[in-house]
């Protein structure tokens, strides 16, 4: 038979121990369908990133966006790197890069400092940059299913040293995932 104080501590143990699971997140939760990381502010950079909103595919076969948005318009000679994590294992599968007014080039990555061949041709891919935004809209299932994607963005002004670039989140690390496609169906 169990004493009170027992029954009380046995009691107490089963409410922590519910406590920490509930608090816990699920190992296997989802990542959001949209997801805002806000860049402080550098003094230093050139062409500084203030905001990046990562957002869901609407369904298959349409494309998910990345928007960037800087601490001013646009100018020519201003320009933007972005690496694509599309398969959750934390290397850049997709490296992205295009100038103001311009063109952008498109290739498969193999880090933050290795890129491979060209795969513009895709047409997976595309950048607009206008007012205080770089824009890019893309098939996340392009290279191979996609559950979930993460972006690294770096923006700079042509001619200026390395140091004036700035990076989002940081420097070659990547923002937390968001899912390539929203849900779909009942309870979604």
């Amino acid at each position: 038979m169990m004493t009170s104080r027992r029954l009380l501590a046995a009691g107490v143990a089963t409410t922590a121990a519910l406590a920490l699971v509930a608090a816990a997140p699920e190992a296997s939760a989802a990542p959001p369908r949209e997801r805002t990381v806000v860049d402080p502010v550098d003094a230093g950079a050139s062409y500084d990133i203030v905001r990046t909103v990562l957002s869901s595919a609407p369904k298959a076969g349409r494309k998910a966006r990345v928007v960037v948005t800087h601490d001013r318009r646009v100018r020519a000679g201003d320009g933007i790197d972005l690496w694509f994590d599309l398969d959750n294992d934390r290397v850049p599968d997709v490296y992205l890069t295009g100038m103001a007014y311009s063109e952008y080039v498109v290739f498969r990555a193999r880090s933050f400092k290795r890129h491979g061949r060209d795969i513009s041709d895709k047409q997976c891919f595309s950048l607009t940059m206008r007012k205080r935004n770089a824009i890019v809209r893309f098939r996340p299932d392009c290279l191979g299913p996609s559950r979930a994607f993460a972006v690294a963005a770096r923006s700079f002004r042509q001619g200026d040293p390395a140091s004036a670039a700035d990076w989002a989140p940081r420097p070659e690390r990547f923002t937390r995932r968001v899912l390539s496609y929203a849900p779909s169906g009942p309870g979604a």
